[in-house]
């Protein structure tokens, strides 16, 4: 079995050890190690990579993976690397020591948080991610609303600050059964427990097998930048140390951005926009009005004639309400079946159809085989959406007109 040198220093940044197998499955080489720094994939947190040095040569870490899971025995790891090494080759193992670090901070940060809301709250972490590009993802077991959410980010920093120890222990597994700790899986082999704090009055306790900071200080900072209530209950995503800082200080670059181009300072901005919302929202309100008028003034001046078989499009972005009145003011002045599209060919439309004197569900089972459309209504009225070009509309409301002699 691989010796895990990485469970008993985590801050070990290189090794000299041997190569004790070596295999290749098609195009790829793999090999164990008697010693290993390098943590493998596991636990919902990447492998680390980096390279063996040995006569010269550099061979890369690819990947490592293990031999089978926490749940079946006690795992052996093996190592996808880029070029074969003999077996018995003495070498030396360098880790990309800023990659592992940053995962370290972010592990650690989120033992914390999902301590803190098992403590606070009994939700159970059910599920867990450590991406190096997407904010850490945590899944809990229960509801957090945003004022909660606000607290545990407050006590989490405050375990920062706190510079409390981070340790691991190897227990019995007569006193893993007698000891309460965090674990969302069955482990068959030894289990490793992460401790946060006073062994004697713990922040939090959880089975674990990666590594983490030594001291809850060296996490720097936690982040939690985004929560959404999910069917299984509350997902966060966090940042914590080095990628927290880089989120803060991208986050202040785009704020400080805005700002420059509106030339205000930007504890002004959120005021801004809510002002530029409104005003959007009131413009857009005005145009729909000048728009249902130019429309229904067109309609009752005879501008459009009935070629089109009584349907008129538009790609102005009209409310339900003002395609109704729309509608109205078409069927009242217009014979035969007529409707209102509002959208365009690329994206489809919405529309209101009927005809004075006609079931308009009629209409709707003939729109439903001849174009596909979806929805539904009454007699007088129906509403729904068709991906159909408007040349396609158009020939059948002329078709259908003209065989009631309505064209």
């Amino acid at each position: 079995m691989t010796e895990k040198l990485y469970e008993k220093n985590s801050y070990l940044k290189e090794c000299e050890t041997s190569v004790t197998e070596c295999v290749c499955e098609g195009d790829a080489t793999y090999i164990k190690l008697r010693q290993t720094i390098f943590f493998p994939e596991e636990g919902g947190q990447y492998s680390d990579t980096g390279v063996i040095c040995h006569d010269g040569r550099t061979v890369h870490v690819l990947k490592g993976e293990l031999t089978c899971t926490a749940s079946e025995g006690e795992p052996d790891i093996r190592y996808l690397v880029d070029e074969a090494i003999d077996e018995g080759t003495c070498v030396k193992c360098i880790l990309d020591w800023d990659t592992r670090f940053s995962r370290m901070q972010n592990h650690s940060g989120e033992h914390i948080v999902s301590g803190l809301i098992h403590n606070l709250h009994g939700y159970d972490n059910i599920g867990f991610h450590l991406s190096d590009d997407e904010p850490v993802t945590l899944t809990v077991n229960g509801k957090l609303n945003a004022d909660q959410i606000r607290v545990i980010e407050q006590k989490a920093n405050e375990a920062v600050y706190a510079n409390l120890p981070i340790t691991d222990t190897y227990p019995s597994k007569e006193k893993a059964a007698c000891t309460v700790y965090r674990s969302k899986i069955e482990i068959a082999g030894q289990v490793r427990l992460i401790t946060i704090g006073d062994v004697a009055d713990p922040l939090d306790v959880c089975a674990c097998c990666a590594p983490h900071v030594s001291m809850t200080g060296a996490i720097g900072i936690i982040k939690v930048i985004a929560s959404a209530g999910i069917k299984e209950g509350t997902q966060l995503q966090i940042l914590c140390g080095r990628r927290a800082l880089e989120f803060i200080e991208k986050s202040i670059d785009a704020l400080e951005s805005i700002a420059r181009s509106f030339s205000t300072h930007r504890d002004n901005v959120p005021e801004l926009v809510q002002r530029l919302r409104e005003e959007n929202r009131s413009l857009n309100s005005r145009f729909a009005e000048l728009a249902v008028r130019s429309i229904i003034d067109s309609i009752r001046e005879g501008k459009e004639n009935n070629e089109s078989g009584g349907c008129i499009f538009t790609d102005t972005d009209l409310s339900p309400a003002s395609m109704k009145n729309i509608f109205n003011e078409l069927v009242t002045l217009r014979k035969g079946f007529v409707g209102l599209f509002v959208g365009s060919d690329e994206e489809g439309y919405r529309y209101y159809a009927g005809g004075q004197d006609k079931d308009a569900r009629e209409l709707a089972k003939v729109m439903r085989e001849k174009l596909d459309s979806k929805g539904g209504g009454s007699a007088e009225m129906i509403q729904g959406k068709v991906s159909a070009a408007q040349r396609v509309i158009e020939e059948l409301f002329a078709e259908l007109n003209v065989k009631t002699g309505m064209e």
